[in-house]
């Protein structure tokens, strides 16, 4: 990561650095810089290169770049190389600096972005040594604006406005090694937040207005950087040596977004109090997951039929886990879907239930499952994306659904079970148990016929299978399921040949 890379927040925080372990020269503090952008396959080359006394100026930089199919380049504005004579180099930067990238997409259109990094306060402190570097930045406030498409001419008549801004922004990033370096980095943003307004072209009527604001931002990882190329795909710039393992945590979130259309209005607005994080990519594939807190969410406007709505979540979080790298070796997945305490809107309820006959506890939902596979192609690679699909790329084995749970209106479904799936036959053939729990149906069922939404030849129709799957369990209006796959195809419930 460079300063050079500031298409990103996270780009931008590379540009920063801190304590003395041994001297290091300005230039050898650039060449650092160039040589982490040549590690992801850009070519940079510097101009207005200068030197008085202990400082080299650059004035700016450009990074072109090869795509399997097009091309691309950036120019920004550069920096100044400042040796403290204690062993540093401090980096300082223009309190505003032009940025443009220009290209030609896979059709052979030709594109130029513009904007302008506007900075106060902004400096990094670099130390070590070329073979160990340590970069301690920190920044008042760092603004990427004046985002302007001037190519393709279609592209440049939206009116479009984005303003991205983070403030109170510290932390270090360590780098070690040669050919392939090891990296760690911690960093904290005391306010982030994104303002976009756009505007329908001339002719045209509409407009979009998103704003996101997150406060307290924190974030610790570690991982390592090797040589590749900008069109390799995910899983041979991990065969390389790349990997990444990390968390961030962040407080209060607001989201609000507002558009004016032909067709009408749409108003919408959520808040989170808290949430996290965590990411991790290497051999084993990659690993995504996140929990947020708190959730209040609102929206409405014309274009809805319906009046404004609001709703409430205590706990949303998910978990997303597949291999990457293609081979016969046996690989691990992983899904997870939770969402608990989920309130609804009073008026909502009060639409198809006014006399309150449904109880208005909370409901959840959890999906938790994961098994093992075989991945035999490269899912990430583009020729992937764009040839037919005349085979799955891999065979799932081994399914372990390790919770699935839905509570609604005072019932509420659980269950569990582990399933093998048999691939020698060409179509998989699924064996193995799945145990299921069902408490409060009946009365729910009862409920809703008794309000009108359910028909009762409907609910009749339900009771009589679960009459055939499904057998007391403890407790009252509670009811209980085995469900067995065998080998040979038949399918048992408690027991019971059902197939």
């Amino acid at each position: 990561m460079t300063f050079y890379r500031t298409l990103t927040m996270t780009s931008a925080l590379a540009l920063f650095a801190g304590p003395a372990l041994a001297d290091l020269t300005a230039d050898q503090v650039l060449a650092d810089q160039l040589q982490q952008m040549s590690m992801y396959g850009l070519t940079a080359e510097v101009s207005g290169e200068s030197r008085s006394g202990d400082t080299l100026t650059v004035d700016s930089l450009t990074a072109t770049g090869e795509l399997p199919e097009g091309a691309f380049s950036m120019t920004i504005g550069g920096a100044q190389f400042t040796e403290q004579g204690d062993g540093t180099v401090l980096m300082t930067y223009p309190n505003t600096i032009p940025l443009s990238i220009a290209g030609i997409s896979p059709e052979g259109e030709t594109f130029k972005v513009e904007m302008t990094i506007t900075q106060t306060g902004t400096q990094s402190v670099v130390s070590g040594s070329p073979e160990k570097i340590r970069y301690d930045f920190s920044s008042d406030q760092f603004t990427l604006a004046n985002f302007r498409i001037s190519e393709p001419a279609e592209a440049a008549e939206l009116d479009m406005n984005v303003t991205v801004t983070a403030s109170a922004i510290a932390g270090f990033m360590e780098l070690a090694g040669g050919t392939v370096r090891d990296y760690s980095a911690d960093f904290s943003i005391g306010t982030a937040s994104i303002i976009a307004d756009m505007t329908a072209p001339d002719g045209d009527e509409g407009n979009f207005q998103l704003n996101i604001t997150s406060n307290d931002i924190a974030s610790t990882y570690t991982g390592s950087a090797a040589p590749q190329n900008l069109g390799d795909s995910l899983a041979v710039s991990i065969k390389n040596g790349n990997t990444a393992d990390g968390t961030m945590s962040y407080g209060a979130t607001t989201y609000s977004i507002a558009a004016d259309t032909p067709d009408g209005s749409f108003e919408g607005a959520a808040a989170i109090g808290s949430g996290e994080i965590d990411f991790k990519m290497d051999e084993s594939g990659l690993d995504y997951g996140g929990t947020n807190r708190d959730i209040t969410a609102s929206f409405g406007g014309s274009a809805i039929p319906f009046p404004p709505m609001s709703f409430k979540l205590a706990e949303h979080s998910g978990r997303f886990a597949i291999p990457v790298i293609p081979g016969d070796d046996i690989q691990n997945f992983a899904l997870r879907i939770a969402m608990l305490g989920l309130e609804v809107d009073p008026m909502l309820w009060g639409m198809f239930d006014p006399a309150e006959q449904l109880p208005r506890d909370p409901a959840n939902l959890v999906v938790d499952i994961d098994g093992d596979m075989i991945l035999s192609q490269d899912i990430f690679a583009p020729e992937f994306a764009e040839q037919p699909m005349m085979a799955p790329p891999g065979q799932v084995n081994d399914v372990n659904i390790n919770e699935i749970r839905l509570s609604f209106g005072g019932a509420e479904l659980t269950g569990d079970g582990d399933i093998t799936l048999d691939n020698s036959m060409g179509m998989p053939m699924p064996y193995g148990v799945v145990n299921v729990m069902l408490k409060g149906g009946n009365t729910l069922m009862d409920t809703l016929v008794g309000m009108g939404l359910l028909p009762e030849d409907q609910a009749m129709g339900a009771r009589m299978m679960m009459g055939l799957f499904a057998r007391p369990g403890e407790g009252p209006d509670t009811l209980v399921s085995t469900i067995e796959m065998k080998q040979d195809g038949s399918i048992l419930a408690n027991g019971q040949r059902i197939k």
